[in-house]
């Protein structure tokens, strides 16, 4: 059922990116005895969610993030790539999160092409997405179709019965019920009650941070997404999680689409739109994943250029209270801040924007402002 090799593919899968944090390190001392005690625990349904570590961000906004115990990102890793296989194939081309191949950088590319062959765009997004996800309605979509299509995945070590009792586990254990809260609690109280996992009703929310969250939301958005296309006939859809944007060339259309959906979402999926609709002609620009999309060009958002340079600053006032001397892990901290920015505006027109912020990247595709 669940083997020690596909245990220590999904821990070798899970260490990229991550093999030098403190968890990590931990859980590698003692490998083979921590991959068996794994396997022995699935195999016997006894596997509990450890204790996992919440703590607040700023950026872009005030909210909470749960980061899982190694050991269970290493199973959120034996879960998903077994769950993509059967769910990759029906989830639409234009749904760009948490998907291998998609990202911010290409919905902004495809943004940019529907803007190019439309006048009119309609923007929205689920109000209090995570924290409205209906447990129930989505371990049955999963539940339905992992059923229905299980035997697609090729010689998978891992039975059907054991995949659903493992899905069925992590979606509904409650991971409030046991957690270290890091910083200040006083932050905690800032957080209104219809953002917080601590607050919700029974049996609803996802917490934001686990991998088998992102790939849930998928889930649970994929039906909707056919809707989209299939039903309404919207030929121009973007989502990218909870945000998406239709592009038509008819203003009345697009209002039409708005009200189908909210009646579509709230019937299927017990989920809300935010207030504010954004309903637009392309050439007044969209607000989209940091980027200001108009059918010509495109520039970087003014909160991304405002947040680097306030961390710029920041690392600039400790080189000075040190007296010109950053220790090394400061300056690897800083050439990554600087690194991902320039990533990120480098798919923008961005050339007089690096010369401004004291980063020249002569790699950047986009040069018709150079002049």
């Amino acid at each position: 059922m669940f083997t020690f090799k596909e245990i220590h593919s999904a821990y070798l899968r899970c260490k990229r990116g991550k093999g030098k944090t403190h968890n990590a390190i931990k859980f590698e001392m003692n490998l083979v005895e921590n991959i068996c005690n794994l396997e022995e625990k699935l195999n016997k349904r006894t596997y509990m969610p450890a204790r996992c570590v919440c703590f607040l961000t700023t950026s872009p906004k005030l909210r909470e993030v749960f980061a899982a115990d190694f050991s269970d990102r290493v199973v959120h890793h034996l879960v998903t790539p077994v769950l993509e296989k059967i769910y990759e194939p029906k989830f639409i081309h234009d749904s760009y999160s948490c998907r291998v191949g998609k990202g911010i950088h290409n919905a902004q590319k495809r943004a940019l092409k529907f803007s190019k062959a439309t006048n009119y765009y309609l923007q929205l997004d689920i109000r209090n997405f995570f924290y409205s996800i209906d447990k129930n309605i989505l371990f049955n979509m999963l539940n339905s179709t992992i059923v229905q299509n299980y035997h697609k995945v090729d010689k998978s070590a891992i039975e059907l019965n054991e995949m659903l009792w493992l899905v069925h586990k992590i979606i509904f254990y409650d991971i409030t019920k046991n957690v270290y809260i890091k910083g200040s609690k006083e932050g905690f109280e800032l957080i209104p009650s219809h953002k917080t996992l601590f607050k919700v009703p029974k049996n609803k929310g996802l917490p934001i941070g686990n991998l088998t969250s992102q790939f849930f939301a998928n889930v649970y958005m994929n039906d909707f997404d056919n809707f989209c296309k299939r039903v309404l006939k919207c030929k121009r859809y973007i989502r990218y999680v909870d945000d998406f944007v239709i592009f038509d060339n008819s203003k009345d259309r697009l209002v039409e689409i708005k009200s189908e959906i909210e009646l579509y979402l709230e019937q299927y999926l017990k989920l809300k739109l935010r207030d504010k609709t954004i309903l637009r002609s392309v050439h007044d620009g969209l607000d989209f994943l940091g980027y200001i999309i108009r059918p010509h060009y495109v520039l970087v958002r003014r909160r991304v250029i405002k947040n680097y340079k306030h961390k710029k600053a920041r690392y600039l006032d400790s080189y000075e209270k040190q007296k010109g001397e950053m220790s090394l892990v400061e300056i690897k901290q800083f050439l990554s801040v600087q690194a991902s920015f320039v990533g990120h505006i480098s798919h923008a027109n961005s050339y007089n924007l690096c010369k401004k912020v004291g980063v020249i990247n002569e790699n950047n595709p986009f040069d018709d402002d150079r002049a």
